[in-house]
């Protein structure tokens, strides 16, 4: 694993634990500089199902297709193709019209199934 995922506790300290709720992210200090807008990546409504909905469709893609996704609950906007790769969008900076960054496509399926090794692990 590349990346240090965090689990983090979103509630006040007035809930009890089984009411508790948390975001899975990556740890923002692990980031390089260039990537820091993938800890926008993070929300409480993960699960390993939704990480494996996502998979699957991205490997679904053919030819030049393309898959726009938004992280519910987060503030990134990503552009899945198999061709000219992944794209990420930091969406708090509405001004910005290009990508933040671009990884290659099995960097970006290989991220997704370590990610949802984490979220399995601390669900």
């Amino acid at each position: 694993m590349e990346y240090k995922f965090k689990k983090y506790d979103i509630n006040s300290s007035n809930i009890s634990d089984k009411n508790k709720e948390f975001e899975y992210s990556i740890d923002y200090d692990s980031l390089n500089k260039n990537e820091k807008p993938l800890y926008h990546f993070g929300s409480r409504l993960w699960t390993p199902q939704k990480i494996q909905e996502l998979i699957d469709e991205s490997i679904a893609l053919e030819g030049t297709e393309e898959l726009e996704y938004q992280v519910e609950g987060g503030h990134l906007g990503i552009i899945v193709t198999k061709t000219d790769g992944v794209a990420f969008f930091d969406l708090t900076n509405r001004e910005k019209e290009e990508e933040d960054f671009i990884w290659a496509f099995d960097k970006f399926i290989e991220f997704l199934q370590d990610f949802k090794k984490f979220v399995q692990e601390n669900y």
